[in-house]
């Protein structure tokens, strides 16, 4: 992919998450037994600062992960559908349902290591809502969808996350500053400003909405749609439509026929190789078709 230079907070935030998610969930299976008719329970328990939720092989899991702040304490509240087993620093509020379930973290001082969540769904076509309540927006979370076809939303103070979709055609809309990566399959990515997001194989549709972002659709058929600011916009291999929106955008075709739009803002827009078209639009542009048969519009 070729693109123009990111801004050096969003590396920080995309270098400290993929250490995240790179060391991997390490939820221990701790009750035995079953959860719906023939699976184990999902687990969640503290690993030092992390709480790592880990659902079990077969389960379909549909879980609200809410973050909220007390003082020094930062308590996660975790709801499924699916039993889940208490390991260390987590209970049930309710001795009556296994389904749901709390984990506390406590901060010493300022110079404590940020609160995080690990979060692990396996395979089944799973739902996730993930809410930050707190202050304390880089407590980071990695969260691993798994295969199936998965729907993820995040919503409050969730900037600086990691997140994978797994094989299946998923539905992931993220905060700022955040990794997301789609898998294979035809995958809908909605992604904040300051966030680094790669479609992977799959024809996908992906919505970059703010500034600093950049995106690249990787390998099939990609609709890639940018908005205000500037962004990193690059198709992959295949036949690619990519839209700039508003902004001084940097636009990369990729292998394939690609048709690029820059629309408003001083964009530089480059097919590379296939038969491309080009569509400057409002502002001062630069425009290169690469190798093919090209067609070239400035408006």
């Amino acid at each position: 992919m070729h693109s123009r230079p990111i801004s050096r907070r969003t590396l920080r935030a995309a270098s400290a998450v993929m250490l995240v998610v790179g060391a991997g969930l390490t939820g221990p299976v701790l009750l035995a037994g079953t959860a719906g008719a023939a699976t184990s329970p999902a687990t969640a328990a503290i690993d030092g600062r992390a709480v790592a939720y880990t659902a079990a092989p077969g389960q379909t899991n549909d879980v609200t992960v809410t973050a909220s702040k007390d003082g020094a304490d930062i308590t996660y509240v975790i709801d499924d559908v699916v039993t889940i087993g208490a390991g260390d620093g987590c209970s049930y509020p309710s001795s009556t349902d296994q389904t749901q379930i709390t984990c506390t973290i406590t901060t010493v001082d300022s110079q404590d290591p940020y609160a995080s969540l690990e979060l692990s769904l396996g395979d089944g076509n799973d739902v996730l809502t993930y809410d930050n309540q707190t202050d304390e927006t880089y407590n980071f979370a990695s969260i691993d969808m798994g295969d199936g076809k998965d729907t993820l939303t995040e919503t409050g103070g969730v900037q600086g996350n990691g997140v994978t979709g797994g094989a299946g055609d998923d539905n992931l809309s993220v905060g700022p500053v955040t990794v997301v990566l789609g898998g294979d399959g035809n995958d809908t990515i909605d992604a904040a400003d300051g966030t680094v997001a790669q479609g992977g194989i799959g024809n996908d549709t992906i919505h970059s909405r703010g500034e600093d972002s950049a995106v690249d659709g990787g390998a099939g058929r990609d609709l890639i749609y940018g908005g205000a600011d500037r962004q990193s916009l690059s198709g992959g291999d295949d036949n690619d439509t990519i839209r700039g929106g508003d902004g001084s955008d940097y636009l990369y075709g990729g292998k394939g026929d690609d048709v690029l739009y820059g629309e408003a803002g001083d964009d530089t827009i480059y097919g590379n190789s296939g038969n491309d078209k080009l569509y400057g639009g409002a502002g001062t542009d630069t425009l290169s078709g690469g190798p093919g048969t090209n067609v070239v519009h400035q408006d």
